[in-house]
């Protein structure tokens, strides 16, 4: 590991420590040790939907390209890959997805990476539709709230729009490719494809373009949004886990505020940032005691964040690897 890595990782973890140790350890530990054990086992059972709707959601995008593989095997490097995902920073090992595809099912990585690009940006718009939906009232509740919405709104629009510029085009491709080896070139399994940058860009190029079949998109956006609504249902189940009763909407209108703001810190995983924007949102709009809110953050993390890195570990470790 990257010791620029290590030094996000202990920044991360620094400021997660500084909300629980300013939120009174005691009062969060009292909290978390009356929980509700029903509705903690009622999380991990959505959590473990949720992953085999986002595992169909990739599926169907696969097919597209016609790569087929057996669903229990594509919820295997789906977990695997997410393991990877949550670890680095703004989400950006999502790409070993499709180098795991390459080894086990020799699957073009080319070939498959736009299913997880297309994944990515189906989940960042339906993201920012929803933040859209919900910062037009939370900005108003928040003094000097809404620039910061706003600016981390438009720079994902920007991003997504760059993202489709440089994907219609065969050569601005071939130079994205490039750019991207260059910096997985850490990675010994990713060094092996270095050399082929040029005919991969060609196939991932010829492979994007498939997207462009209508139905096969609108399943999997009408798939994302039902995603990101348990992820939001799964926070709603944290809050009555310890006996708080919040409404659903705003679980799932603060989700992907909390998500896009705090993937801009570059923390991995957001750990930390997304917590102390999750506990500012909710202690500010609807005064939520502190030591529950940051109570109900730990308990999302693990019904909805560690699942991915320890599963998914032991599958990348003993079955990828």
């Amino acid at each position: 590991m990257k010791k620029k890595t290590i030094v996000l990782f202990l920044f991360s973890f620094g400021i997660l420590g500084a909300l629980i140790y300013f939120s009174d350890p005691v009062k969060i530990w009292a909290v978390l040790s009356n929980a509700n054990l029903l509705f903690i086992s009622l999380g991990l059972f959505l959590w473990v939907l949720n992953s085999l709707i986002r595992t169909l959601r990739w599926d169907i995008l696969l097919k597209k390209l016609d790569i087929r593989i057996k669903f229990f095997e594509v919820w295997q490097i789906f977990v695997a890959s997410m393991f990877i995902s949550n670890l680095s920073p703004a989400k950006t090992g999502d790409p070993i997805r499709s180098v795991i595809l390459k080894k086990t099912d020799n699957k073009s990585f080319s070939k498959s990476l736009p299913s997880v690009v297309v994944e990515r940006i189906l989940d960042f718009m339906v993201l920012i539709i929803i933040a859209i939906i919900s910062s037009g009232f939370l900005a108003l509740k928040i003094q000097n709230l809404s620039i910061w919405l706003y600016l981390s709104i438009l720079f994902y629009v920007v991003v997504i729009s760059v993202g489709l510029f440089v994907v219609s085009s065969e050569r601005r491709t071939e130079i994205f490719f490039a750019k991207v080896f260059k910096a997985f070139s850490f990675i010994p399994i990713v060094r092996n494809y270095e050399n082929k940058v040029k005919e991969a860009s060609k196939k991932f190029h010829k492979s994007f373009r498939e997207y462009k079949h209508a139905p096969t998109i609108l399943i999997a956006t009408l798939l994302s949004f039902v995603v990101w609504i348990m992820e939001g249902l799964i926070i709603f189940v944290a809050f009555r886990s310890i006996g708080v009763s919040i409404s659903l909407i705003p679980c799932i209108a603060i989700l992907p505020l909390s998500i896009l703001l705090g993937i801009l810190t570059f923390l991995p995983g957001s750990i930390g940032s997304s917590e102390l924007i999750t506990v500012t949102f909710f202690t500010t709009l609807f005064g939520v005691a502190l030591s529950d809110v940051t109570a109900v953050t730990i308990i999302t993390r693990f019904l909805s964040y560690w699942p991915y890195v320890f599963i998914g570990a032991a599958l990348f470790s003993h079955k990828f690897k």
